[in-house]
């Protein structure tokens, strides 16, 4: 048994609740976010998605949504996607459903975000198509002060293989942002 100095007495036994006592709940992270979205759907139309490149913003911006809005994600006025100045991703998709003129063995769609690195999405079709969809998904890995966050990106599409007539487009921008 080892000595205690003279000053110090002989520890007593630990209560029920331990030697720190009972633990609160958790406290907030100090760091709280909120989702920001841009979701457009427009049905019944009649677009044509033509074989030379095109501003999408531009082409469908007249257009009256079925639901949804294009802010925050969509700017009309310089016809760009624009992003929150924070570092997180970005989350895209662009759906677009109808047919392309006439029978063609080769086909696409591109969409392309100018300004980035080589952010261009092309989805080939097969010929035995007759109503087609076109599924375009994407992220951006956004850095606050970089050049999507404080610049956008025209977001521009383009068909191939023949124009292209869309019926319905559903268009999805997201993104986590720090709440205020």
């Amino acid at each position: 048994m080892a000595l205690l100095p003279s000053n110090v007495g002989v520890p007593g036994p630990e209560g029920p609740e331990g030697p720190q006592g009972p633990e609160g709940q958790q406290g907030p992270s100090g760091i709280t976010s909120v989702r920001r979205k841009s979701e457009l759907l427009f049905t019944g139309i009649s677009l044509l998605v033509p074989q030379t490149t095109t501003n999408l913003i531009n082409l469908i911006k007249t257009l009256t949504p079925t639901s949804g809005t294009f802010a925050p994600f969509f700017d009309t006025t310089n016809n760009k996607l624009v992003v929150f100045n924070n570092n997180s991703t970005v989350t895209f998709k662009i759906n677009i459903l109808g047919s392309w003129q006439g029978g063609s063995s080769s086909r696409s769609m591109e969409v392309d975000f100018v300004g980035t690195t080589g952010n261009r999405l092309v989805e080939s079709r097969d010929v035995a198509v007759t109503t087609d969809t076109v599924s375009l998904p994407t992220f951006f890995s956004v850095d606050a002060g970089g050049n999507l966050a404080t610049n956008g990106a025209a977001i521009t599409i383009k068909s191939n293989g023949g124009n292209f007539t869309a019926t319905t487009i559903l268009l999805i921008a997201e993104q986590m942002v720090p709440t205020t």
